[in-house]
């Protein structure tokens, strides 16, 4: 993606990162680098995550407001609601893309100004597996002969 920012044309470096939330948690949050390419106001962030496997979509639209940085030029931080955001969805891999628009109501990345981010995300199981031990008597029989 190229960009222009004082009658120059440079060519945009997005930085990939990889976020991790659990499927029962209730205050998931992001940290991400979104101001440095920003460029309409008033600002809308249309955040999409694509899993993987299935090519399940869940998209959602945070404001300006929304963001809880206290750096905002230096870093981005949301949080969300993972059990609402990712009800019934699959657990695993998925790929997030955010796009700055000027529109709160749109949830179509071809009608938003821009792409700011990409990267991955892993969503783990609401529960950890633990494993079951047994203690059994064993016994042996040999045979000589």
């Amino acid at each position: 993606m190229k960009a222009t920012f004082r009658n120059k044309t440079w060519l945009s470096i997005f930085i990939v990162g990889m976020l991790q939330f659990k499927q029962d948690e209730t205050d998931s949050v992001m940290i991400l680098t979104l101001t440095e390419l920003v460029s309409v106001a008033p600002l809308y962030y249309l955040f999409i995550f694509t899993h993987v496997e299935t090519k399940n979509v869940v998209s959602f639209v945070k404001a300006e407001a929304d963001d809880e940085s206290s750096f905002p030029q230096r870093y981005n931080q949301f949080t969300i609601n993972a059990v609402t955001v990712f009800d019934g969805k699959p657990t695993g891999e998925w790929h997030y893309t955010i796009y700055e628009q000027d529109e709160p109501g749109n949830l179509d990345p071809n009608q938003t100004n821009g792409l700011l981010e990409q990267g991955k995300l892993i969503l783990d199981r609401a529960n950890s597996f633990e494993y079951d031990q047994y203690d059994s008597a064993t016994s042996y029989k040999s045979y000589n002969g």
